[in-house]
Protein backbone atom coordinates (compact mmCIF):
# COMPACT_ATOMS: atom_id res chain seq x y z
CA UNK A 1 0.00 0.00 0.00
CA UNK A 2 2.67 2.07 0.77
CA UNK A 3 4.48 1.22 -2.52
CA UNK A 4 1.56 2.12 -4.40
CA UNK A 5 1.15 5.69 -3.05
CA UNK A 6 4.46 6.58 -3.41
CA UNK A 7 4.13 5.42 -7.20
CA UNK A 8 1.21 7.53 -7.18
CA UNK A 9 3.32 10.45 -6.24
CA UNK A 10 5.78 10.55 -8.62
CA UNK A 11 3.41 9.97 -11.30
CA UNK A 12 1.89 13.30 -10.50
CA UNK A 13 5.19 14.77 -9.65
CA UNK A 14 6.38 14.15 -13.37
CA UNK A 15 2.96 15.18 -14.88
CA UNK A 16 3.38 18.74 -13.06
CA UNK A 17 7.01 18.86 -14.19
CA UNK A 18 5.99 17.97 -17.63
CA UNK A 19 3.01 20.58 -17.50
CA UNK A 20 5.79 23.59 -16.98
CA UNK A 21 8.07 22.39 -19.61
CA UNK A 22 5.74 22.59 -21.86
CA UNK A 23 4.04 25.97 -21.04
CA UNK A 24 8.29 27.17 -20.85
CA UNK A 25 8.49 25.89 -24.33
CA UNK A 26 5.26 26.99 -25.84
CA UNK A 27 6.50 30.72 -24.48
CA UNK A 28 9.74 30.44 -25.71
CA UNK A 29 8.49 29.25 -28.96
CA UNK A 30 5.94 32.39 -29.33
CA UNK A 31 8.59 34.62 -28.84
CA UNK A 32 10.77 33.20 -31.89
CA UNK A 33 10.03 34.05 -35.11
CA UNK A 34 8.95 32.29 -37.94
CA UNK A 35 11.28 31.46 -40.98
CA UNK A 36 11.33 34.60 -43.29
CA UNK A 37 9.22 36.55 -41.09
CA UNK A 38 10.36 39.53 -38.85
CA UNK A 39 9.16 40.87 -35.24
CA UNK A 40 8.62 44.33 -35.29
CA UNK A 41 7.94 46.50 -32.31
CA UNK A 42 6.31 49.91 -33.00
CA UNK A 43 7.62 52.93 -31.83
CA UNK A 44 4.71 53.61 -29.78
CA UNK A 45 5.32 49.94 -28.35
CA UNK A 46 8.97 51.06 -27.45
CA UNK A 47 7.98 53.97 -26.29
CA UNK A 48 9.82 55.75 -28.83
CA UNK A 49 8.44 58.68 -31.16
CA UNK A 50 6.20 56.92 -33.46
CA UNK A 51 6.17 60.82 -35.63
CA UNK A 52 8.15 60.68 -39.24
CA UNK A 53 8.76 63.86 -39.09
CA UNK A 54 10.91 63.00 -36.49
CA UNK A 55 13.28 60.84 -38.73
CA UNK A 56 16.29 63.16 -40.66
CA UNK A 57 16.90 61.97 -43.90
CA UNK A 58 20.57 62.57 -44.88
CA UNK A 59 22.31 62.43 -48.67
CA UNK A 60 26.23 61.51 -48.14
CA UNK A 61 28.98 62.84 -50.53
CA UNK A 62 32.50 62.04 -50.39
CA UNK A 63 35.51 63.30 -51.76
CA UNK A 64 39.32 62.51 -51.85
CA UNK A 65 41.65 65.80 -51.63
CA UNK A 66 44.29 63.54 -50.14
CA UNK A 67 46.70 61.25 -52.32
CA UNK A 68 44.92 59.86 -55.17
CA UNK A 69 45.95 56.25 -53.89
CA UNK A 70 42.19 56.89 -51.79
CA UNK A 71 40.49 57.21 -54.83
CA UNK A 72 39.35 53.38 -54.45
CA UNK A 73 38.32 53.91 -51.09
CA UNK A 74 35.85 56.80 -51.35
CA UNK A 75 33.35 53.79 -51.65
CA UNK A 76 34.48 52.27 -47.98
CA UNK A 77 34.85 55.44 -46.82
CA UNK A 78 31.36 56.38 -47.77
CA UNK A 79 29.88 52.80 -46.10
CA UNK A 80 31.49 53.74 -42.51
CA UNK A 81 30.31 56.90 -42.71
CA UNK A 82 26.97 55.78 -43.77
CA UNK A 83 27.09 52.90 -40.71
CA UNK A 84 28.34 55.35 -37.84
CA UNK A 85 25.80 58.15 -38.81
CA UNK A 86 23.14 55.94 -38.93
CA UNK A 87 23.74 55.31 -35.26
CA UNK A 88 23.07 58.96 -34.51
CA UNK A 89 19.47 59.46 -36.02
CA UNK A 90 19.84 59.79 -39.61
CA UNK A 91 18.11 58.08 -42.09
CA UNK A 92 21.00 57.66 -44.74
CA UNK A 93 19.39 58.05 -48.65
CA UNK A 94 20.94 55.25 -50.59
CA UNK A 95 24.21 56.15 -52.59
CA UNK A 96 22.63 55.11 -55.75
CA UNK A 97 20.09 57.77 -55.57
CA UNK A 98 22.70 60.20 -54.46
CA UNK A 99 24.80 59.12 -57.08
CA UNK A 100 22.15 59.47 -59.90
CA UNK A 101 20.49 62.62 -58.75
CA UNK A 102 24.11 64.45 -58.79
CA UNK A 103 24.87 63.04 -61.95
CA UNK A 104 21.44 64.84 -63.44
CA UNK A 105 22.13 67.92 -61.91
CA UNK A 106 26.04 67.66 -63.32
CA UNK A 107 24.11 67.14 -66.58
CA UNK A 108 21.67 69.76 -66.33
CA UNK A 109 24.34 72.94 -64.82
CA UNK A 110 27.07 71.45 -67.51
CA UNK A 111 29.09 71.76 -64.32
CA UNK A 112 31.75 68.56 -63.98
CA UNK A 113 33.20 69.44 -60.64
CA UNK A 114 31.16 67.65 -57.84
CA UNK A 115 32.76 70.17 -55.17
CA UNK A 116 32.15 73.47 -56.88
CA UNK A 117 28.36 72.06 -57.25
CA UNK A 118 27.94 70.91 -53.84
CA UNK A 119 29.23 74.76 -52.78
CA UNK A 120 26.70 76.41 -55.13
CA UNK A 121 23.50 77.48 -52.83
CA UNK A 122 20.71 76.98 -55.39
CA UNK A 123 22.81 73.24 -56.46
CA UNK A 124 22.30 72.38 -52.96
CA UNK A 125 18.57 73.24 -53.09
CA UNK A 126 17.91 71.31 -56.35
CA UNK A 127 19.97 68.17 -54.64
CA UNK A 128 17.90 68.53 -51.42
CA UNK A 129 14.44 68.71 -53.59
CA UNK A 130 15.68 66.03 -55.92
CA UNK A 131 16.23 63.70 -52.99
CA UNK A 132 13.51 64.89 -50.52
CA UNK A 133 17.14 65.18 -48.48
CA UNK A 134 16.60 67.25 -45.20
CA UNK A 135 20.42 67.19 -45.00
CA UNK A 136 23.38 66.85 -47.23
CA UNK A 137 26.37 65.76 -45.45
CA UNK A 138 29.62 66.48 -47.54
CA UNK A 139 32.65 64.76 -45.98
CA UNK A 140 36.79 65.08 -47.86
CA UNK A 141 39.73 63.07 -46.95
CA UNK A 142 41.75 65.92 -46.50
CA UNK A 143 45.39 64.77 -45.97
CA UNK A 144 47.49 61.58 -44.68
CA UNK A 145 51.17 61.73 -43.58
CA UNK A 146 53.19 59.16 -41.53
CA UNK A 147 55.53 61.06 -38.84
CA UNK A 148 58.21 58.99 -37.73
CA UNK A 149 60.27 58.78 -34.40
CA UNK A 150 63.27 57.05 -33.65
CA UNK A 151 63.94 55.96 -29.78
CA UNK A 152 67.18 54.03 -28.57
CA UNK A 153 66.66 52.90 -25.41
CA UNK A 154 68.46 50.32 -23.75
CA UNK A 155 71.20 49.98 -26.48
CA UNK A 156 67.91 49.34 -28.84
CA UNK A 157 67.03 51.59 -31.63
CA UNK A 158 63.22 51.86 -31.98
CA UNK A 159 60.95 53.65 -34.59
CA UNK A 160 57.54 54.51 -34.27
CA UNK A 161 55.53 55.46 -37.25
CA UNK A 162 52.06 57.30 -36.46
CA UNK A 163 49.73 57.29 -39.13
CA UNK A 164 47.65 60.39 -39.41
CA UNK A 165 44.25 60.73 -41.68
CA UNK A 166 42.50 64.02 -41.70
CA UNK A 167 38.89 64.37 -42.80
CA UNK A 168 36.44 67.28 -43.17
CA UNK A 169 32.89 67.17 -43.14
CA UNK A 170 30.53 70.26 -43.55
CA UNK A 171 26.35 69.54 -43.00
CA UNK A 172 24.22 71.60 -45.01
CA UNK A 173 20.22 72.30 -44.90
CA UNK A 174 18.87 71.09 -47.65
CA UNK A 175 16.10 73.26 -47.50
CA UNK A 176 17.78 76.57 -47.35
CA UNK A 177 21.90 75.73 -48.49
CA UNK A 178 22.79 77.30 -45.40
CA UNK A 179 26.15 75.25 -43.68
CA UNK A 180 24.57 74.17 -40.04
CA UNK A 181 28.02 72.58 -38.83
CA UNK A 182 31.15 71.71 -40.07
CA UNK A 183 34.25 70.37 -38.69
CA UNK A 184 37.83 68.49 -39.02
CA UNK A 185 38.59 64.75 -37.38
CA UNK A 186 41.81 63.27 -36.81
CA UNK A 187 42.49 59.76 -36.77
CA UNK A 188 45.73 58.18 -35.98
CA UNK A 189 47.26 54.44 -35.95
CA UNK A 190 51.17 54.22 -34.45
CA UNK A 191 53.05 51.51 -35.89
CA UNK A 192 56.25 50.08 -34.02
CA UNK A 193 59.15 48.25 -35.58
CA UNK A 194 62.86 47.94 -35.03
CA UNK A 195 65.67 46.40 -37.21
CA UNK A 196 64.92 42.85 -36.51
CA UNK A 197 60.99 43.09 -36.76
CA UNK A 198 58.29 45.57 -37.96
CA UNK A 199 54.44 45.51 -37.31
CA UNK A 200 52.06 45.08 -40.26
CA UNK A 201 48.81 46.16 -40.84
CA UNK A 202 47.45 45.29 -43.69
CA UNK A 203 44.45 47.34 -42.93
CA UNK A 204 45.78 49.70 -41.99
CA UNK A 205 43.80 52.41 -44.18
CA UNK A 206 40.57 51.34 -43.62
CA UNK A 207 40.70 51.12 -39.72
CA UNK A 208 42.06 54.70 -40.26
CA UNK A 209 38.84 55.48 -42.48
CA UNK A 210 36.74 53.65 -39.75
CA UNK A 211 38.18 55.48 -37.09
CA UNK A 212 37.69 58.96 -38.76
CA UNK A 213 34.22 58.01 -39.80
CA UNK A 214 33.37 57.41 -35.95
CA UNK A 215 34.62 60.78 -34.82
CA UNK A 216 32.88 62.54 -37.65
CA UNK A 217 29.48 60.65 -36.25
CA UNK A 218 30.61 61.54 -32.83
CA UNK A 219 31.11 65.15 -33.36
CA UNK A 220 27.36 65.52 -35.42
CA UNK A 221 25.97 63.70 -32.26
CA UNK A 222 28.05 66.99 -30.48
CA UNK A 223 26.72 69.71 -32.92
CA UNK A 224 23.56 71.31 -32.58
CA UNK A 225 21.89 70.63 -35.71
CA UNK A 226 18.11 71.74 -35.65
CA UNK A 227 15.59 70.97 -37.54
CA UNK A 228 15.07 71.45 -40.46
CA UNK A 229 12.08 74.97 -41.83
CA UNK A 230 9.18 73.54 -42.28
CA UNK A 231 8.65 72.69 -46.14
CA UNK A 232 7.10 75.46 -47.38
CA UNK A 233 3.99 75.75 -49.72
CA UNK A 234 5.13 76.56 -53.80
CA UNK A 235 4.23 80.23 -54.83
CA UNK A 236 3.66 81.90 -58.04
CA UNK A 237 6.21 84.19 -59.78
CA UNK A 238 6.28 85.81 -63.61
CA UNK A 239 9.44 86.61 -65.89
CA UNK A 240 9.05 89.11 -68.64
CA UNK A 241 11.77 89.99 -70.64
CA UNK A 242 13.11 93.39 -72.28
CA UNK A 243 15.53 93.44 -74.85
CA UNK A 244 18.95 95.66 -74.77
CA UNK A 245 21.16 96.87 -78.01
CA UNK A 246 24.70 96.01 -78.41
CA UNK A 247 25.75 98.78 -76.12
CA UNK A 248 22.77 97.74 -72.98
CA UNK A 249 20.49 100.58 -74.06
CA UNK A 250 17.14 99.38 -74.02
CA UNK A 251 15.06 98.85 -77.73
CA UNK A 252 11.72 100.62 -78.03
CA UNK A 253 10.43 101.39 -81.62
CA UNK A 254 7.83 104.35 -82.58
CA UNK A 255 4.32 104.14 -82.07
CA UNK A 256 3.32 103.93 -85.80
CA UNK A 257 -0.60 104.31 -86.30
CA UNK A 258 -2.87 104.94 -89.72
CA UNK A 259 -5.63 107.07 -89.59
CA UNK A 260 -9.22 106.10 -91.82
CA UNK A 261 -7.84 108.00 -94.44
CA UNK A 262 -4.53 106.27 -94.64
CA UNK A 263 -2.42 108.85 -93.06
CA UNK A 264 0.07 107.92 -90.87
CA UNK A 265 0.38 109.68 -87.37
CA UNK A 266 3.22 109.05 -84.66
CA UNK A 267 2.09 108.55 -81.13
CA UNK A 268 3.87 110.67 -78.47
CA UNK A 269 5.81 107.87 -76.68
CA UNK A 270 7.20 104.86 -78.31
CA UNK A 271 6.53 101.46 -77.42
CA UNK A 272 8.76 98.82 -75.15
CA UNK A 273 9.03 95.42 -77.13
CA UNK A 274 9.81 91.81 -75.10
CA UNK A 275 10.85 89.19 -76.27
CA UNK A 276 9.29 86.03 -76.42
CA UNK A 277 9.44 81.88 -76.33
CA UNK A 278 12.34 82.67 -74.00
CA UNK A 279 13.49 79.76 -72.09
CA UNK A 280 13.31 79.35 -68.21
CA UNK A 281 15.33 76.81 -66.33
CA UNK A 282 15.30 77.07 -62.53
CA UNK A 283 18.08 75.26 -60.57
CA UNK A 284 19.03 73.78 -63.91
CA UNK A 285 15.90 72.18 -65.28
CA UNK A 286 13.79 73.78 -68.01
CA UNK A 287 10.31 75.49 -66.47
CA UNK A 288 8.72 77.09 -69.66
CA UNK A 289 9.00 79.76 -71.60
CA UNK A 290 8.63 83.35 -70.59
CA UNK A 291 7.03 85.90 -70.88
CA UNK A 292 4.75 83.54 -68.13
CA UNK A 293 4.04 82.58 -64.45
CA UNK A 294 5.48 79.65 -62.97
CA UNK A 295 6.03 78.55 -59.26
CA UNK A 296 8.90 77.46 -57.33
CA UNK A 297 9.36 77.32 -53.44
CA UNK A 298 9.94 80.59 -51.67
CA UNK A 299 13.84 81.25 -51.05
CA UNK A 300 16.78 80.93 -53.45
CA UNK A 301 16.97 79.88 -56.47
CA UNK A 302 19.22 79.86 -59.27
CA UNK A 303 17.95 81.41 -62.33
CA UNK A 304 18.99 81.06 -66.39
CA UNK A 305 16.92 82.95 -69.23
CA UNK A 306 18.27 82.21 -72.52
CA UNK A 307 17.44 82.95 -75.88
CA UNK A 308 18.10 82.42 -79.73
CA UNK A 309 20.09 85.92 -80.35
CA UNK A 310 20.64 87.43 -76.89
CA UNK A 311 23.13 86.51 -74.39
CA UNK A 312 21.87 83.77 -71.65
CA UNK A 313 21.13 85.23 -68.45
CA UNK A 314 22.24 83.86 -64.96
CA UNK A 315 21.43 84.82 -61.67
CA UNK A 316 20.18 83.42 -57.90
CA UNK A 317 17.35 85.32 -56.78
CA UNK A 318 14.89 84.85 -54.23
CA UNK A 319 11.37 84.05 -55.15
CA UNK A 320 8.41 85.46 -53.14
CA UNK A 321 4.91 85.10 -53.60
CA UNK A 322 3.91 87.34 -56.46
CA UNK A 323 6.97 88.71 -57.44
CA UNK A 324 7.58 90.04 -61.05
CA UNK A 325 10.95 89.74 -63.01
CA UNK A 326 11.28 92.01 -65.16
CA UNK A 327 15.00 91.33 -67.05
CA UNK A 328 16.70 93.19 -69.93
CA UNK A 329 18.46 90.79 -72.27
CA UNK A 330 20.89 91.72 -74.21
CA UNK A 331 21.26 90.83 -78.00
CA UNK A 332 23.99 89.36 -79.45
CA UNK A 333 25.68 90.71 -82.57
CA UNK A 334 23.58 88.47 -85.13
CA UNK A 335 20.30 88.61 -83.39
CA UNK A 336 20.60 92.88 -83.62
CA UNK A 337 21.30 92.48 -87.17
CA UNK A 338 18.41 90.44 -87.29
CA UNK A 339 16.14 93.24 -85.14
CA UNK A 340 17.24 96.18 -87.32
CA UNK A 341 16.59 94.26 -90.45
CA UNK A 342 13.19 93.52 -89.30
CA UNK A 343 12.53 96.83 -87.96
CA UNK A 344 14.08 98.51 -91.42
CA UNK A 345 10.65 99.64 -92.75
CA UNK A 346 9.88 102.10 -89.76
CA UNK A 347 13.00 104.00 -90.25
CA UNK A 348 11.68 104.76 -93.75
CA UNK A 349 8.35 106.36 -92.53
CA UNK A 350 7.00 110.12 -92.10
CA UNK A 351 4.78 111.51 -89.63
CA UNK A 352 1.50 113.11 -92.05
CA UNK A 353 2.40 111.05 -94.93
CA UNK A 354 -1.34 110.22 -96.74
CA UNK A 355 -0.72 106.57 -97.88
CA UNK A 356 -2.40 104.77 -100.63
CA UNK A 357 -4.05 101.34 -99.85
CA UNK A 358 -1.36 99.17 -101.05
CA UNK A 359 1.39 100.97 -99.14
CA UNK A 360 -0.73 100.83 -95.57
CA UNK A 361 -0.97 97.28 -96.40
CA UNK A 362 2.35 96.56 -97.10
CA UNK A 363 3.48 98.29 -93.53
CA UNK A 364 0.53 96.66 -91.75
CA UNK A 365 2.06 93.25 -93.40
CA UNK A 366 5.73 94.28 -92.36
CA UNK A 367 4.27 95.19 -88.70
CA UNK A 368 3.14 91.78 -88.49
CA UNK A 369 6.33 90.20 -89.80
CA UNK A 370 7.82 91.91 -86.86
CA UNK A 371 5.38 90.42 -83.89
CA UNK A 372 5.60 86.72 -85.91
CA UNK A 373 9.63 87.30 -85.32
CA UNK A 374 9.67 86.65 -81.75
CA UNK A 375 8.63 90.17 -80.60
CA UNK A 376 5.62 91.32 -78.46
CA UNK A 377 5.21 95.31 -78.71
CA UNK A 378 3.78 96.44 -75.48
CA UNK A 379 0.90 98.44 -76.88
CA UNK A 380 -0.30 101.74 -75.06
CA UNK A 381 -3.64 103.27 -76.02
CA UNK A 382 -3.18 106.98 -75.49
CA UNK A 383 -7.05 108.43 -74.55
CA UNK A 384 -5.65 111.94 -76.47
CA UNK A 385 -5.31 110.03 -79.71
CA UNK A 386 -8.21 109.73 -81.47
CA UNK A 387 -9.66 106.03 -81.39
CA UNK A 388 -10.10 105.90 -85.42
CA UNK A 389 -5.81 106.09 -85.50
CA UNK A 390 -5.22 102.69 -84.85
CA UNK A 391 -1.50 101.54 -84.17
CA UNK A 392 -0.18 99.02 -87.03
CA UNK A 393 0.97 96.34 -84.05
Amino acid sequence: MHNDETINRRHRLKSCALTVAQAVCFFLFCLLPLPGCLITLTAAETGASSSVDNVRKAAIFVANRADKSFDDKLGTFEDFLSSHITEKGFSVISREAATDALSSLQKDSKQTDADQLLSNNSSVLRLGQLLGADYLIVASISSYGVDKRAVNAYGERTVNAIHNLRVTYKILDGTTAGTIASDTVKASKTIRFDESSSEVDSDLINGLLDDASASVAESLGKKEIKPVSVAKSAVDFSVACGMQDLAQVPLSIPDVRIAENNTLVFGKDKLDVQALDVTVELDGVVAGSAPGTFKAVPGLHKIRLSREGFTPWERTINIVDGQKLKVALQMSDAGYQRWKDNTAFLQALESGKKLTDAEAEKIRGEAQMLRQSGYKVDVKEDVKVDVKKRTIF
